[in-house]
Protein backbone atom coordinates (compact mmCIF):
# COMPACT_ATOMS: atom_id res chain seq x y z
CA UNK A 1 0.00 0.00 0.00
CA UNK A 2 1.10 3.68 -0.90
CA UNK A 3 2.11 5.79 2.83
CA UNK A 4 -0.39 8.65 3.45
CA UNK A 5 1.34 11.70 2.49
CA UNK A 6 0.57 15.32 3.81
CA UNK A 7 1.86 18.67 2.86
CA UNK A 8 1.33 21.59 4.89
CA UNK A 9 2.11 25.18 3.59
CA UNK A 10 1.83 28.46 5.20
CA UNK A 11 1.57 31.77 3.38
CA UNK A 12 1.67 34.87 5.18
CA UNK A 13 0.06 37.79 3.35
CA UNK A 14 1.03 41.13 4.75
CA UNK A 15 -1.17 43.78 2.88
CA UNK A 16 -3.90 43.14 3.85
CA UNK A 17 -3.71 42.77 7.13
CA UNK A 18 -1.40 40.85 9.89
CA UNK A 19 -3.52 37.90 9.79
CA UNK A 20 -1.69 34.94 8.15
CA UNK A 21 -3.52 32.57 6.05
CA UNK A 22 -2.89 28.96 6.24
CA UNK A 23 -3.44 27.14 3.21
CA UNK A 24 -3.47 23.23 3.37
CA UNK A 25 -2.86 21.06 0.40
CA UNK A 26 -3.45 17.56 1.33
CA UNK A 27 -2.17 14.82 -1.72
CA UNK A 28 -4.74 12.25 -2.65
CA UNK A 29 -4.02 9.11 -0.39
CA UNK A 30 -3.73 6.28 -3.30
CA UNK A 31 -4.14 2.64 -2.39
CA UNK A 32 -2.63 0.21 -4.47
CA UNK A 33 -2.96 -3.24 -4.54
CA UNK A 34 -0.01 -5.35 -4.46
CA UNK A 35 0.64 -6.68 -7.95
CA UNK A 36 1.95 -10.02 -9.03
CA UNK A 37 5.42 -9.66 -9.91
CA UNK A 38 6.52 -11.55 -13.65
CA UNK A 39 8.42 -14.52 -11.68
CA UNK A 40 5.59 -15.32 -9.34
CA UNK A 41 2.85 -15.77 -12.49
CA UNK A 42 5.83 -17.75 -14.08
CA UNK A 43 5.92 -19.81 -10.77
CA UNK A 44 2.00 -20.63 -10.80
CA UNK A 45 2.29 -21.46 -14.26
CA UNK A 46 4.67 -24.35 -13.92
CA UNK A 47 3.08 -25.57 -11.18
CA UNK A 48 -0.09 -25.88 -12.78
CA UNK A 49 1.61 -27.49 -15.74
CA UNK A 50 3.83 -30.03 -13.49
CA UNK A 51 0.45 -30.46 -11.48
CA UNK A 52 -1.28 -31.39 -14.76
CA UNK A 53 1.76 -33.79 -15.80
CA UNK A 54 1.77 -35.65 -12.26
CA UNK A 55 -2.15 -36.34 -12.99
CA UNK A 56 -1.79 -37.40 -16.72
CA UNK A 57 0.91 -39.85 -15.69
CA UNK A 58 -0.88 -41.40 -12.41
CA UNK A 59 -4.47 -41.47 -15.07
CA UNK A 60 -1.76 -43.63 -17.74
CA UNK A 61 -0.62 -45.83 -14.87
CA UNK A 62 -4.18 -46.85 -13.39
CA UNK A 63 -4.37 -47.49 -16.98
CA UNK A 64 -1.69 -49.89 -17.61
CA UNK A 65 -1.82 -51.64 -14.40
CA UNK A 66 -5.75 -52.34 -14.92
CA UNK A 67 -4.64 -53.66 -18.68
CA UNK A 68 -1.82 -55.62 -17.14
CA UNK A 69 -3.95 -57.35 -14.25
CA UNK A 70 -7.17 -58.39 -17.31
CA UNK A 71 -3.89 -59.65 -19.14
CA UNK A 72 -3.00 -61.73 -15.97
CA UNK A 73 -6.69 -62.78 -15.39
CA UNK A 74 -7.03 -63.96 -18.88
CA UNK A 75 -3.59 -66.04 -18.99
CA UNK A 76 -4.82 -67.77 -15.43
CA UNK A 77 -8.15 -68.49 -17.05
CA UNK A 78 -6.35 -69.74 -20.42
CA UNK A 79 -4.13 -72.02 -18.32
CA UNK A 80 -7.23 -73.51 -16.05
CA UNK A 81 -9.36 -74.35 -19.15
CA UNK A 82 -5.78 -75.83 -20.93
CA UNK A 83 -5.32 -77.74 -17.76
CA UNK A 84 -9.29 -78.78 -17.52
CA UNK A 85 -9.57 -80.12 -21.45
CA UNK A 86 -6.24 -81.32 -22.71
CA UNK A 87 -6.80 -80.63 -26.13
CA UNK A 88 -4.53 -80.83 -29.57
CA UNK A 89 -4.11 -77.45 -31.15
CA UNK A 90 -5.68 -76.16 -33.72
CA UNK A 91 -3.26 -76.41 -36.26
CA UNK A 92 -3.01 -80.37 -35.53
CA UNK A 93 -4.17 -82.17 -38.20
CA UNK A 94 -5.81 -85.44 -37.06
CA UNK A 95 -4.28 -88.96 -37.29
CA UNK A 96 -6.77 -90.67 -39.87
CA UNK A 97 -5.65 -94.47 -39.87
CA UNK A 98 -7.70 -96.60 -42.36
CA UNK A 99 -8.15 -100.16 -41.61
CA UNK A 100 -9.18 -102.14 -44.77
CA UNK A 101 -11.87 -104.71 -43.74
CA UNK A 102 -11.35 -108.08 -44.87
CA UNK A 103 -14.19 -109.88 -46.71
CA UNK A 104 -16.26 -111.89 -44.38
CA UNK A 105 -15.66 -115.86 -45.81
CA UNK A 106 -16.17 -118.62 -43.52
CA UNK A 107 -13.19 -120.78 -42.68
CA UNK A 108 -13.60 -124.09 -40.47
CA UNK A 109 -10.85 -123.43 -37.50
CA UNK A 110 -8.98 -125.97 -36.49
CA UNK A 111 -8.51 -126.44 -33.01
CA UNK A 112 -5.23 -127.39 -32.03
CA UNK A 113 -4.15 -130.34 -30.21
CA UNK A 114 -1.81 -128.04 -27.66
CA UNK A 115 -3.17 -126.77 -24.50
CA UNK A 116 -1.42 -123.24 -25.17
CA UNK A 117 -3.59 -120.67 -27.04
CA UNK A 118 -1.76 -119.95 -30.78
CA UNK A 119 -0.44 -116.52 -31.09
CA UNK A 120 -1.66 -115.00 -33.44
CA UNK A 121 0.93 -112.14 -35.12
CA UNK A 122 -0.36 -108.60 -35.40
CA UNK A 123 -1.39 -106.83 -38.89
CA UNK A 124 0.83 -103.58 -40.07
CA UNK A 125 -2.72 -101.94 -39.42
CA UNK A 126 -3.05 -103.03 -36.05
CA UNK A 127 0.14 -101.74 -35.36
CA UNK A 128 0.02 -98.60 -37.00
CA UNK A 129 -2.97 -97.71 -35.12
CA UNK A 130 -0.85 -99.28 -31.33
CA UNK A 131 1.78 -96.65 -32.77
CA UNK A 132 -0.70 -93.67 -33.40
CA UNK A 133 -2.64 -94.34 -30.07
CA UNK A 134 0.27 -94.01 -27.90
CA UNK A 135 2.17 -91.12 -29.63
CA UNK A 136 -1.55 -89.22 -28.69
CA UNK A 137 -1.53 -90.49 -25.51
CA UNK A 138 1.77 -88.80 -24.71
CA UNK A 139 0.79 -85.21 -23.38
CA UNK A 140 4.13 -83.69 -25.06
CA UNK A 141 4.18 -85.51 -28.44
CA UNK A 142 0.28 -84.94 -28.84
CA UNK A 143 1.07 -81.56 -30.64
CA UNK A 144 3.17 -83.00 -32.68
CA UNK A 145 2.67 -83.96 -36.37
CA UNK A 146 3.73 -87.33 -36.32
CA UNK A 147 3.31 -90.00 -39.47
CA UNK A 148 3.17 -93.60 -39.02
CA UNK A 149 3.62 -96.42 -41.75
CA UNK A 150 4.57 -100.10 -40.98
CA UNK A 151 5.65 -102.67 -43.30
CA UNK A 152 6.94 -106.15 -42.11
CA UNK A 153 7.12 -105.28 -38.55
CA UNK A 154 9.19 -101.99 -39.38
CA UNK A 155 7.81 -98.43 -38.24
CA UNK A 156 8.72 -95.77 -40.21
CA UNK A 157 7.89 -92.58 -38.01
CA UNK A 158 8.24 -89.03 -39.70
CA UNK A 159 6.79 -85.69 -39.00
CA UNK A 160 8.40 -82.49 -37.35
CA UNK A 161 8.86 -82.01 -33.55
CA UNK A 162 10.64 -79.42 -31.19
CA UNK A 163 13.33 -80.90 -29.31
CA UNK A 164 15.99 -84.33 -29.94
CA UNK A 165 14.59 -85.38 -26.49
CA UNK A 166 10.68 -85.78 -27.85
CA UNK A 167 12.35 -87.35 -31.17
CA UNK A 168 13.68 -89.81 -28.91
CA UNK A 169 10.24 -89.99 -26.44
CA UNK A 170 8.74 -90.97 -30.14
CA UNK A 171 11.06 -93.51 -31.03
CA UNK A 172 11.15 -95.57 -27.77
CA UNK A 173 7.23 -95.36 -27.69
CA UNK A 174 6.84 -97.09 -31.23
CA UNK A 175 9.33 -99.69 -30.04
CA UNK A 176 7.14 -100.60 -26.75
CA UNK A 177 4.31 -101.78 -29.56
CA UNK A 178 4.08 -105.38 -30.04
CA UNK A 179 4.72 -106.61 -33.30
CA UNK A 180 7.61 -103.79 -33.86
CA UNK A 181 10.81 -105.50 -34.87
CA UNK A 182 12.73 -102.23 -36.27
CA UNK A 183 11.90 -98.71 -35.70
CA UNK A 184 13.38 -96.24 -38.64
CA UNK A 185 12.81 -92.59 -37.17
CA UNK A 186 13.14 -89.76 -39.92
CA UNK A 187 11.18 -86.96 -37.54
CA UNK A 188 12.48 -83.75 -38.08
CA UNK A 189 14.00 -81.37 -35.10
CA UNK A 190 12.08 -78.05 -35.52
CA UNK A 191 12.45 -75.31 -33.15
Amino acid sequence: MSEYREKRTVVEDVPLGSRPVVKTQYDSVVRERPAMSGGAIAALVIAAIAAAVVITMLILSSQQQDTEDQLAQERARAAAAAQQTPQPPQSQQPVIVTVPQPQSTIVPVPVPSQSTPAEVAPTSASIEIDISSKLLNDSELRASIIDVKVVGGTASLSGRVPTEDLKKRAEQIARTVKGVRSVTNDIVVQS
